[in-house]
């Protein structure tokens, strides 16, 4: 701890406060959005994806996350969507954090960062972002 500041507390230069009080300078917290969870995208064997798979493009389509809590095999289900089609969900080992703050007014989307056909089953790997 510093000697001359019992609490621990840095001291902030007086100039700077001025700069930032009158709105010459401003810091931007968030330059871009969080990102919160990295994952697979579970259920795609269940649906017919063929035709808008060629429409997704990894790192650029951008994915709408759904909550569905009326689920009934999963009360924090978080459907992904683009265009309206489901494309399957996030796993239920990961959905509950996204899912609670989703609950309390939080706003996520997703991107797919790559994709690839295993048979009938389209791998797509997520990333969940929070919007700032």
């Amino acid at each position: 701890m510093d000697q001359n500041n019992e609490t621990g507390l840095s001291k902030t230069d007086p100039g700077l406060l001025k700069l930032v009080s009158q709105e010459t300078i401003s810091f931007k917290a968030f330059e871009e959005d969080i990102l919160a969870l990295e994952s697979i995208v579970a259920g795609t064997s269940y649906l017919n994806l063929q035709e808008i798979e060629k429409e997704i493009i990894p790192k650029e389509t951008e994915l709408t996350l759904q909550r569905e809590p009326e689920n009934e095999f999963d009360k924090f289900a978080i459907k992904l969507l683009y265009k309206n089609n489901k494309l399957g969900y996030i796993p239920k080992s990961k959905n509950q954090t996204i899912a609670r703050l989703m609950d309390v007014g939080k706003q996520f989307y997703a991107k797919v960062s790559a994709k690839e056909w295993e048979g009938k089953w389209l791998r797509m790997d997520l990333e969940v972002f929070l919007k700032d």
